[in-house]
């Protein structure tokens, strides 16, 4: 198939590039930058890839995109912290994916991927995440209000009867990428110090960036209809996640546990820090997140469409190896990898 990809050059896209290659399917990429996308190109060692240079929210490269395509990957979503953020989450995401999906669904594109979030579904009325669950009727941050207003599109098109499939993934994690994603952000902070400062509730959710490329691509086939697969991966309380990182390091890394009230007056306090232009960590809806994820059930996504996670302790080792690799992370911090 001829598959047109939006966010190709971001974490997702860039992996998911290199699969639609090897199941010897045409991408073509809608990219604000064809010096990024030879880059892309390099890390994961695919030749030149067809592609428009040109702005998601805008009509005509999105109509160049989709030209001659029979199907779209629409992964392309800005995910950034803190309240500077703000403008530029409200001004993309929303009009990206009317665009997108809107003008797909004109074109009769079969099958439509939209790649949604589970922070759509949050809190999970039943403690689970699952395909099931309707849309969370109160979003946490920015990021979260857009996207569920992104998938309040890609619902109404299927209720329509177009073909498009919503994949929920939670956070994503794994090497190689031509940036520095928020969670592997993130770990390489945490293991630069010798004291990790996790909440007492809540844990972390994941799932293998290679494993998320593998669900879109094998989504990619027409004559389904309107389809839902939650890809939730791993859950780790923050016990389980200070061990692994212990395990997989070989560091004898202090935990701090701090009382979930603290946390998300430490993530309101660095939002704040956040609108004086300086960086920051964390933000209030990271820190809610932090400390109120549940585990999801995707079980049918797995059954349906013939995979299986990747354990937990492989996506974070080969995540570590990258950050080492690509200079994000001293050597010295992840002895056992050595």
């Amino acid at each position: 198939m001829r598959v047109a990809v939006t966010g190709a050059t971001g974490f997702t896209g860039g992996h998911l590039l290199r699969q639609l290659v090897a199941a010897g399917h045409t991408p073509r990429a809608l990219v604000r930058s064809a010096d990024k996308l030879r880059r892309v190109e390099t890390l994961h060692g695919i030749g030149p890839v067809d592609h428009v240079v040109g702005d998601v929210t805008d009509p005509h490269a999105v109509a160049a995109m989709l030209d001659g395509c029979d199907a779209v990957v629409h992964t392309a979503a800005v995910a950034a912290l803190g309240p500077s953020a703000t403008e530029l989450i409200r001004a993309t995401n929303l009009p990206a994916t009317e665009l997108v999906l809107g003008r797909a669904a004109e074109l009769g594109l079969d099958p439509i991927i939209h790649v949604s979030s589970q922070s759509t579904l949050h809190p999970p009325p039943t403690g689970r995440y699952s395909d099931d669950d309707p849309l969370t009727s109160n979003p946490i941050g920015a990021y979260g209000t857009s996207k569920v207003e992104c998938e309040r599109v890609a619902r109404r098109l299927q209720d329509e009867g177009h073909p498009v499939v919503i994949v929920w993934p939670s956070g994503i994690v794994g090497p190689d990428d031509i940036g520095l994603s928020i969670a592997a952000g993130g770990t390489a902070r945490l293991l630069r110090t010798n004291v990790v400062p996790f909440p007492r509730g809540g844990g972390i959710l994941f799932n293998d960036v290679r494993d998320l490329a593998t669900v879109l691509v094998r989504c990619l086939e027409p004559g389904h209809g309107p389809r839902r697969f939650g890809v939730f991966g791993h859950f780790l309380d923050w016990g389980a996640m200070h061990e692994l990182l212990v395990r997989i390091t070989g560091r004898d890394l202090k935990v701090l546990r701090l009382p979930d009230g603290v946390y998300s007056t430490l993530g309101t306090l660095c939002e704040n820090i956040g609108r004086l232009g300086i960086a920051v960590p964390l933000d209030s809806a990271t820190a809610t997140f932090m400390t109120t994820l549940v585990p999801g059930d995707d079980a049918r996504t797995r059954s349906a469409l013939g995979i299986e996670w990747r354990p937990a302790d492989a996506t974070y080792a080969d995540l570590i190896r990258w950050l080492v690799a690509a200079g994000h992370l001293p050597a010295s911090k992840a002895p056992a990898l050595s």
